[in-house]
């Protein structure tokens, strides 16, 4: 279970996130819906602990997370499927798996390198290595940003099939798809951040 308590963060005396709790359960598919700036993409750094909060609490016992950032942040020197199979271990006989998983995907240039690849096929390279990180918790930023409504289609399905077990929380901006694709929809509608709506 993920329990946020009392959470606060500014920046530069900007409050973004003001005296938050939310309790997520265990396993399920949570998509954290508002408008852009509203201090989504600042919660899911905060969760995984490369940023710190000003108060509040984290609480997610020692549970494994990963997850896929809004800029894909891909090593230009490794193809796609190297990049995935960089969190398999980079080995030889986990290289198959890295490139079935980025087929499940539909991404076909397995052996490109980042910078011959599209915005769209960029973010399912990360979304595949987020994936092929085994975790209890995956956070994914706007993993459907790029994508036409076919594509994220697939990439959902996937996510779906991959994280049966386990609590993903995606950030989208469409409340439509997130009411397809998640058991749960929180819409956030202040700045800062301080209560969440569910639907």
């Amino acid at each position: 279970m993920l329990e946020i308590k009392d959470l606060s963060k500014s920046y530069d005396g900007k409050e973004v996130i003001k005296n938050l709790t939310l309790t997520f359960p265990v396993s399920g598919i949570i998509a954290l819906c508002g408008a852009s700036g509203h201090g989504k993409s600042t919660l899911l750094s905060l969760i995984t602990g490369l940023q710190k909060a000003d108060s509040g609490s984290i609480e997610h016992g020692n549970n494994v997370i990963s997850m896929s950032f809004q800029e894909p942040r891909l090593i230009p020197s490794l193809t796609a499927a190297e990049n995935v199979n960089l969190v398999l271990g980079g080995k030889k006989t986990t290289l198959r798996e890295a490139e079935a998983l980025l087929n499940e995907l539909g991404i076909s240039d397995i052996h490109a390198y980042p910078d011959e690849l599209s915005g769209g096929m960029k973010a399912r390279v990360s979304v595949a290595r987020a994936l092929a990180f085994k975790a209890d918790i995956y956070l994914f930023d706007e993993p459907f940003a790029n994508l036409d409504k076919e594509t994220a289609e697939l990439t959902a399905s996937v996510i779906k099939a991959h994280t049966e077990c386990s609590l993903v929380l995606a950030v989208m901006h469409d409340v439509d798809f997130a009411r397809e694709l998640a058991d749960r929809v929180i819409i956030f509608d202040e700045t800062p951040i301080s209560s969440a709506r569910v639907i």
